[in-house]
């Protein structure tokens, strides 16, 4: 309300600043830093309040680029627009900096190689984990047999599910919106409706949001699972990554095998403690 009473008009400047809604909020007992992160969440959200300089809010008739973006989101298709875009990021992730071989949404157990390498089998976005019973009992059989052959080299195989959730889709879906109004303003359909910060606005929140789904990728890919001899649990040992950025590792691959190395499942070289156990007597 005191913004809308400052962009109406009276006032040589129709602008409400900081210092001015803390002076019409503000009283004994309440913190002005509140009012400040609220103006700051009322304009994330709404379609008709702009950011005026670094401290300044105001109304006006046309909408902002928020929704215009939002209105571009609400028609893109899931499956022909966000899927492929989803898979293209997941690989350009797993491949950046990558230090093994890697399998991207495969299938059935067939399209896997069975070999000796270590082998990441990165899982498509829509399978995500699931710790029930009939879910570690499919990936389990994928992970003992390819095709309707036992596999001679299951534990080559770590398998990395995204976690369940909407996160993933949601950023992708922003990204695509922010790439189609840039695309309708590079070809002048928007020239009208945009003002100079408009402009500005519009290319920072692509770098953002293109940033936001690689990142997102980091976090939602945090469950791997691989292959164990114990018959509990359908023969997989799952191990939780935990939540990741993109700056906290080398790059995905590093952050498995990292976490491999912590529980004792892959060393550089063989131990000396393995060889006394399995050296042959004779």
């Amino acid at each position: 309300t005191a913004i809308f009473f400052e962009s109406s008009g009276g006032q040589s400047d129709k602008t409400a600043h900081l210092p001015e809604l803390r002076f019409a909020l503000g009283g004994p007992g309440l913190d002005t830093t509140s009012i400040d992160n609220a103006a700051f969440a009322l304009e994330d959200k709404a379609y008709f309040i702009r950011k005026i300089g670094t401290d300044g809010y105001k109304i006006g008739f046309q909408p902002t680029l928020k929704k215009v973006v939002n209105d571009r989101r609400a028609s893109i298709d899931y499956e022909s627009q966000v899927k492929p875009l989803l898979r293209e990021i997941i690989q350009s992730e797993f491949k950046k900096n990558n230090q093994l071989p890697i399998s991207f949404f495969p299938l059935d157990s067939s399209s896997i190689q069975d070999t000796t390498k270590l082998t990441i089998v990165v899982a498509d976005p829509d399978r995500e984990w699931l710790d029930t019973d009939l879910a570690k009992s499919e990936v389990s059989q994928w992970i003992r047999t390819r095709g309707a052959s036992p596999r001679l080299y299951p534990a080559a195989l770590i398998w990395c599910f995204k976690k369940q959730g909407r996160e993933l889709k949601d950023k992708a879906e922003v990204l695509l919106a922010w790439k189609q109004v840039n695309k309708e303003y590079a070809d002048g359909l928007l020239g009208s409706e945009m003002s100079s910060s408009d402009i500005a606005e519009l290319r920072s929140k692509l770098i953002d949001s293109e940033n936001a789904v690689k990142d997102e990728v980091w976090a939602s890919y945090r469950y791997i699972a691989l292959y164990t001899k114990k018959q509990e649990n359908h023969n997989l040992r799952v191990i939780d990554l935990g939540q990741g950025h993109s700056s906290a590792s080398v790059s995905l691959s590093n952050r498995i095998i990292t976490a491999l190395k912590s529980q004792e499942l892959l060393n550089d070289s063989v131990g000396i403690g393995y060889l006394e156990r399995y050296w042959p007597q004779a």
